[in-house]
């Protein structure tokens, strides 16, 4: 086999052209939706979209975000020089998709945020909760954003001799394009098209290296004589990064904190337009998962039958392992016009999707939970507060290119991202837990929890970068290479051996290195097991029992009131009709005036029988209580009043007669078993009004009358 390590291959025309071509469709998209939405100013449509995201575009979605090029590089890799066991990620991922779709799925998708962190501030009443979770977020993410960076850029260099520098530039510089200025939409739909590529790129180069290797069963034989071939690897190791129980439990944690907890997945799963959908959206990703990756690990299978007897890493004909897949494509596929350009548009794909997503992501946590509440943002007009939103997406993506640069000097792209990520995201997913499965948990506890797991896991991640320890590789041969004449006579396989000598051995650990050297894959793991412990105790401690009841029912998950004592749980709600309320049911359809713009702008009069309601109306709405803000196109919450209340008024109209006062919930029912109100007594403002004002309960396009004094 050909494995000469001074001729260079580089892309064709060809190539360009296909390359090109992707860079364009994932830029035009951007391009469309910003032309189609230019004359919708709403910062709400830019982020979330309304909720009009479907079913087969958020799983495409959900599965391209966090899907990278660490996958494309890094799996192929690891099944090259570690063997199968890491394919057992797939177990992973069907744990995170259920946790996500059967835990948070059902709290967060009917209250409907923006932002999931806003979530916490409601669930603990604390708001320094909401923002120590959303500069967590913030602080994982953005490196994390780097390492996927990094990884074209690597491949790129690979097949077209352009700079890693020059690449990162090039690379962050379209994502960030595309994404400021086409929001949630054009990611969904840029994902969508990345996903195929993908999957087009991996299929290439698994054909070709089963072909080259003799098929698959010849391919799967050299692996099994070489011990790659292992799944049920059920020894206790703490510092294996081989064995099943680290593995599916390690990275377990590490993707149920991003499906269940992080803004870029939420934020998809939660716009879909049903509930049901949503949840489906969830299960359909886990699929799609469970595919790319086994074709990414039959590309490790089908590289190693073929490079079994010549490894490139050995011989220095690359430098790091995740330059096998690019390495391949360049020398066995470079006579297959088009085909190099389409495995780097499959790396890049991978990386611009998961960056996209990413950088919505991080600007819509940004407005929400650190911008929104400004004196300064409430000044300005809807068009301004879009233009700050995008302003925001362009300067993550340009300080991930900043990342992009730390990053690198990680010996693998996929230890890396695992490392930075679960250093976080482990003590965030367990601060959730709380939040939806433990009544008992305060804001005091949970900042312990999530302090403590934070600082341990960081502490962990910069220990490891300071004291490495020696790569975990199995043995590989270069016992079959063709040696060209760079090398000259006095080189030996055996100097070659000798210097790029990949040992399983460790040396003896001792002292913090016992610490340090702990598998990348439990970093999560300890982080999320730390700040549950913490949070938990901490709780108790600052009188957690005290306040269980006073948990309003709807941020916790229907799983507390079997989990949980009577004594530790906030009353459960029931169904409408078997309350003692005075409800009865409006005839005739609810109908709203409108302006000369047919902007919906307050609720007319409502039809009780044959009498028009002509009292104070008090106007609950099921999609205001949903979004913490009127559904009417000019109209927003001002301030609230005391603790279950907010008041709306005409934004642009300053007579307080067109003043609407509606009242949240404190007690949930549910109605139609599916839609979560409340009829509350109406707080009157004077003691004159308490008989004759009334409560319209507004939900699914029905209208019901509230009778107050039989509440």
């Amino acid at each position: 086999m050909d494995t000469s390590t001074t001729k260079e291959f580089y892309f064709t025309g060809a190539d360009f052209i296909v390359f090109a071509s992707m860079l364009m469709v994932s830029s035009g998209i951007g391009l469309y939706f910003a032309f189609k939405n230019r004359k919708n100013h709403s910062n709400k449509e830019f982020l979330t979209a309304n909720k009009s995201l479907g079913l087969f575009p958020v799983a495409m979605s959900l599965l391209a975000s966090f899907q990278s090029s660490v996958t494309i590089l890094g799996y192929p890799a690891e099944m090259f020089y570690r063997g199968t066991q890491f394919w057992m990620v797939i177990l992973s991922s069907l744990l995170a998709s259920t946790l996500a779709a059967e835990l948070f799925l059902p709290v967060f998708y009917k209250l409907g945020f923006t932002s999931v962190n806003m979530y916490l501030e409601e669930r603990f009443r604390s708001k320094n909760v909401r923002l120590a979770v959303s500069f967590s977020f913030l602080l994982c993410t953005v490196p994390y954003m780097g390492v996927v960076l990094y990884g074209p850029s690597l491949a790129l260099e690979t097949v077209t001799g352009l700079s890693v520098t020059a690449s990162i530039l090039i690379i962050g510089g379209i994502c960030t394009l595309y994404t400021s200025i086409g929001g949630i939409k054009a990611v969904v739909w840029t994902d969508v098209v990345q996903v195929f590529l993908m999957f087009a790129g991996l299929f290439v180069v698994m054909i070709r290296g089963f072909y080259l290797s003799g098929g698959v069963s010849e391919a799967f034989k050299i692996a099994s004589r070489d011990d790659r071939i292992q799944f049920f690897n059920f020894n206790f190791d703490l510092y294996s990064t081989t064995t099943l129980w680290n593995t599916v439990i390690g990275m377990g944690i590490m993707w149920s904190g991003n499906y269940a907890t992080s803004q870029t997945e939420v934020q998809r799963y939660c716009n879909v337009s049903t509930e049901r959908k949503a949840k489906f959206s969830l299960y359909l990703n886990f699929i799609g998962v469970a595919l790319l990756i086994s074709c990414a690990c039959l590309c490790g299978i089908s590289l190693y039958g073929y490079y079994a007897t010549c490894d490139p890493l050995k011989l220095g004909a690359i430098t790091k392992t995740d330059q096998l897949m690019p390495y391949f494509v360049m020398h066995e596929l470079r006579h297959l016009p088009g085909m190099a350009g389409l495995f780097v548009s499959c790396v890049f794909s991978a990386s611009l999707s998961t960056m996209s997503s990413g950088f919505n992501a991080l600007a819509t946590v940004t407005y929400d939970d650190f911008l929104r509440h400004t004196s300064f943002m409430k000044k300005l007009p809807e068009r301004k507060v879009q233009m700050v939103s995008k302003l925001v997406a362009c300067f993550y993506g340009l300080f991930a290119i900043l990342m992009a640069f730390v990053v690198s000097r990680i010996n693998s792209i996929l230890e890396a991202a695992i490392s930075i990520a679960g250093a976080l995201v482990g003590p965030m997913f367990g601060l959730f837990l709380l939040g939806v499965l433990c009544p008992l948990a305060n804001s005091f506890g949970v900042l312990c929890g999530l302090f403590t797991g934070e600082i341990f896991g960081i502490w962990l991640l910069i220990g490891s970068l300071t004291f490495p320890k020696k790569p975990q590789m199995l043995p590989t041969s270069i016992d079959q290479c063709f040696i060209d004449d760079m090398f000259n006579s006095t080189t030996t396989f055996a100097s070659l051996i000798s210097e790029k000598h990949l040992s399983t051995d460790d040396p003896e650990r001792t002292g913090m290195l016992r610490l340090y050297h702990v598998a990348y894959l439990l970093v999560p793991v300890f982080g999320c097991f730390i700040s549950l412990i913490v949070g938990f105790i901490c709780s108790l401690l600052s009188g957690g029992c005290r306040t269980a009841q006073n948990v309003r029912p709807e941020y916790l998950n229907k799983i507390v009131w079997y989990i949980w004592p009577a004594s530790l749980v906030p009353k459960r709600s029931t169904s409408l009709d078997q309350l003692e309320y005075g409800v009865n049911k409006c005839k005739g359809d609810l109908n709203y005036e409108t302006d000369n713009n047919d902007n919906h702008v307050k609720p007319a009069d409502i039809q009780f029988e044959e009498t028009s309601i002509n009292k104070t109306l008090t106007i609950i709405d099921q999609s205001s209580i949903k979004n913490h803000e009127p559904t009417f196109d000019n109209m927003k919450r001002s301030r609230i009043i005391k603790q279950n209340a907010f008041e709306i008024e005409d934004a642009e109209d300053d007579d307080s007669s067109t003043k609407i006062l509606a009242y949240r919930p404190y007690s949930p029912v549910y109605f139609d078993n599916s839609v979560r109100v409340t009829p509350s007594p109406l707080p009157s403002t004077s003691t004159n009004e308490t008989n004759t004002s009334i409560i319209i309960l507004i939900c699914n396009q029905n209208c019901y009358q509230i009778e107050p004094n039989k509440c």
